[in-house]
């Protein structure tokens, strides 16, 4: 069995020396706790150290998540501004419509979103401001996307709409015949030129001119026929299409032949006074339908000078 191991404490500065006999159980027990305090102390030190990291991350973290609120928040405003700025796109596009004689867009249809499954998932670990920003903001997004799928939609419709009336207005008469020359006798009856004692209906308009000026097709169409045609001579027919028809009689010549395909403003003819006729003039008729109507509506009076 070991005795007891001496302990010297001395201090040089004092001129102090003393001496503890202690047991082998004692130190050793004095040892155990000096190495539990040495243990305890690191631990600790770690402890402190670790919970220090956590305290910056967990302040990093606050800063961070401050900034995207700010951020989202940010976001928020600008898609509030986007909204009032397609509300000038919606205008633009009733306003359009109106124009076309279209059906306008209900304001509740323009608000109605795309559609989709919702991006946020319930089990994530989100504050209840943050779910309901970012919840806000894609109820948005989606709204604009629904509004710029809408207007698509729509400017097509109105592009199809444009096509089809710019068709349809080149192909309704609407030119002088014979710019520059004054519309004479008009639609109607009418005392007979020629035989003077008889009253006829006249199913056109006559603009005098000199022999040989030249006539523009009223509208764009194809040629239905050419030739002499009984009382009005040598004669142009124009089938405009939707229903319209166009006639230009006692031509002097003709410039074109059965199925040309001809332009608004196209020369086809020049004014004589083939037919039954006392001198020369167009006369020229307009058809609806088969119908024949009075042609001075569907002839611009900006071309007709007058003395």
């Amino acid at each position: 069995m070991r005795g007891p191991t001496d302990i010297l404490i001395i201090s040089k500065k004092r001129n102090f020396l003393r001496s503890f006999k202690v047991t082998h159980n004692v130190l050793q027990a004095l040892i155990y706790l000096g190495g539990c305090l040495i243990i305890g102390t690191i631990m600790l030190m770690i402890f402190n150290a670790r919970h220090m990291f956590l305290n910056m991350n967990i302040i990093r973290s606050e800063r961070e998540h401050t900034m995207l609120m700010q951020k989202l928040d940010s976001l928020r405003t600008e898609l509030n501004t986007v909204h009032e700025k397609f509300d000038l796109y919606i205008h633009e596009d009733n306003r359009q419509r109106v124009f076309w004689q279209m059906a306008h867009i209900h304001p509740d249809i323009w608000s109605m979103g795309v559609g989709g499954t919702k991006p946020l998932n319930h089990n994530e670990e989100l504050t209840k401001k943050t779910r309901t920003v970012l919840e806000d903001m894609y109820e948005s997004l989606d709204i604009i996307k629904g509004k710029c799928y809408l207007r698509n939609v729509s400017v097509q419709d109105i592009q199809d709409q444009v096509t089809t009336k710019y068709m349809l207005w080149s192909h309704i008469p609407s030119i002088h015949p014979v710019p520059g020359h004054p519309l004479g006798s008009g639609f109607g009856y009418r005392r007979d030129p020629i035989n003077k004692k008889i009253i006829k209906m006249h199913w056109g308009v006559d603009i005098g001119a000199p022999r040989g000026t030249n006539i523009y097709a009223a509208a764009d169409g194809t040629i239905a026929s050419t030739g002499w045609n009984s009382g009005y001579g040598l004669t142009v027919d124009i089938d405009h299409g939707y229903g319209f028809r166009t006639r230009y009689a006692h031509c002097n010549s003709i410039l074109v032949k059965q199925g040309d395909l001809v332009k608004r403003g196209q020369v086809i003819a020049t004014v004589g006074s083939t037919g039954r006729t006392v001198a020369p003039h167009l006369h020229y008729e307009v058809h609806v339908s088969g119908v024949k109507v009075n042609p001075a509506p569907y002839i611009d009076q900006s071309e007709i000078v007058f003395d």
